[in-house]
């Protein structure tokens, strides 16, 4: 499998993972306030600062999305992607920020996240 097909897989897994972490984050606000419809929600994820900390994982999806929008990725492109999801998916850098602390805290309690974070795992493993 080359880098780019390795980098789509990747970016799959990532949607997923963060299709589970909306979910959870939607779960939340609406037990405090009540449903939100899909516009709403669209709304929420980009503008209201509760849903802020899942920025930093949707702006690694872009990232990792506008390097397969080329013909070939590089193998220094694809290790520094796999590099840059590392540090925020599997916390390699430890780094502390609102999104390293939520999301410790949900593998901790949704083990809908951890099973989408071990596939993430098992991929970059696998390279």
């Amino acid at each position: 499998m080359d880098e780019k097909a390795k980098l789509i897989a990747l970016t799959s897994a990532l949607r997923r993972l963060h299709q589970k972490l909306v979910d959870v984050a939607r779960r939340d606000y609406e037990q405090e306030w009540g449903s939100v419809d899909v516009g709403q929600l669209l709304q929420l994820l980009t503008k209201h600062p509760g849903f802020g900390w899942l920025r930093e994982l949707s702006a690694l999806m872009t990232s990792i999305d506008e390097l397969t929008d080329h013909e070939t990725v590089s193998p220094e492109a694809y290790q520094s992607a796999c590099e840059q999801t590392k540090a925020l998916v599997l916390l390699a850098g430890s780094q502390s920020t609102p999104y390293t602390e939520k999301y410790r805290h949900l593998l901790q309690t949704e083990p809908l996240v951890a099973m989408e974070h071990a596939g993430i795992r098992r991929l970059l493993n696998a390279r």
